[in-house]
């Protein structure tokens, strides 16, 4: 999860903030005294609501648990990050491959294979040196793409190739 996904939802509340405090400004300009009065009230417990309901999400962020294991082959290692946010029992997974000198999980979204949420049975095997197997009996699929890349020494890339196997459909109910 990027924080492009975080701050959503906090931007959604202030946009919301925004547009009732802007509709109780408004509210001074009705000229019946009896329609302004219950206009502001409402505006003004709502944009209160809201600016803490703002602070509380900004500030109970928090880090979440998170867990990588890694598939090493050679100069490069295959990395699976799960992440779990505030104990919610949801987990997302990203699978990215990156140099197996670099201690931290690849920023770049070119370096990621897959992205998801909730999978069992989740394993990565490397076929060859530039091809990976990932496979999972049942889980949710966010986004996948069959190549990444990986700029080891300078700007030339080295490509590697994925190959999806999902056993859900394998399951019987």
């Amino acid at each position: 999860m990027d924080t492009s996904e975080l701050l959503r939802t906090p931007l959604n509340v202030f946009l919301l903030a925004l547009i009732l405090v802007l509709t109780f400004l408004a509210a001074y300009r009705i000229r019946k005294k009896w329609l302004r009065i219950p206009v502001r009230i409402g505006c003004s417990i709502g944009a209160v609501l809201s600016g803490l309901l703002l602070a509380f999400m900004l500030f109970a962020r928090g880090k979440p648990n998170e867990k990588v294991t890694e598939a090493r082959n050679g100069a490069f290692k295959v990395l699976v990050r799960s992440q779990e946010f505030h104990h919610s029992g949801s987990i997302n997974v990203d699978v990215c491959v990156t140099d197996s000198s670099s201690p931290a999980f690849p920023k770049s979204k070119l370096q990621c294979f897959l992205h998801g949420y909730d999978f069992s049975g989740l394993s990565i095997k490397w076929l060859s040196q530039q091809n990976i197997e990932i496979a999972f009996d049942c889980g949710r699929v966010t986004t996948f793409t069959n190549s990444a890349f990986v700029y080891p020494n300078g700007p030339v890339p080295v490509e590697f190739h994925a190959i999806l196997h999902d056993g859900c459909a394998n399951q019987v109910p």
